[in-house]
């Protein structure tokens, strides 16, 4: 019969590891920012909506006062806000537990802007426990969206 003069089949060369293939590289670079920046973006996450929540929540404030909520419980509420929104912003320790001028001072350093009038300032070192306290409602609404929206968008103890 005819025998055709072929060649032995000839297998590939083993394939070595090394140098991965692009797609590996891509995912390598991908890993490496995703490490570097993953603290960076979480830290975005939980400061961004401290402000946006607490307006959305002095909105709401507003609305309340507006329907005829009584005076005592709009001043709690605002107390309740500017309290939470420092602890939110900073943490527990640095917010928590601060009173009467102290607290103040707190507010005046977290803005680093003068929002509020010395009488708002006397409300809010001692007036806001008392049942008598006047203040300006309206006004300190006002100043308490000045002081949210002046907020910086790092805290000063932040670190990168």
């Amino acid at each position: 019969m005819n025998e055709l003069a072929l060649k032995d089949i000839h297998l590939p060369e083993a394939s070595l590891w090394w140098p991965p293939a692009p797609g590996w590289w891509l995912l390598l670079v991908l890993v490496f920012l995703l490490i570097l920046y993953l603290p960076r973006f979480l830290r975005w996450l939980r400061r961004k909506p401290v402000k946006t929540l607490s307006l959305v929540e002095l909105a709401r404030i507003r609305a309340d006062m507006d329907k005829g909520l009584d005076r005592q419980r709009v001043s709690q509420q605002i107390s309740i806000l500017l309290r939470r929104t420092v602890i939110s912003y900073c943490g527990r320790a640095s917010g928590a537990s601060v009173i009467g001028e102290s607290w103040v001072e707190r507010l005046r350093q977290l803005s680093g802007v003068e929002c509020f009038t010395s009488e708002q300032n006397q409300w809010l070192s001692i007036g806001q426990y008392q049942a008598s306290a006047e203040c300006d409602l309206e006004a300190m609404l006002g100043s308490c969206e000045k002081w949210i929206r002046a907020l910086p968008r790092k805290t000063p103890d932040a670190a990168d």
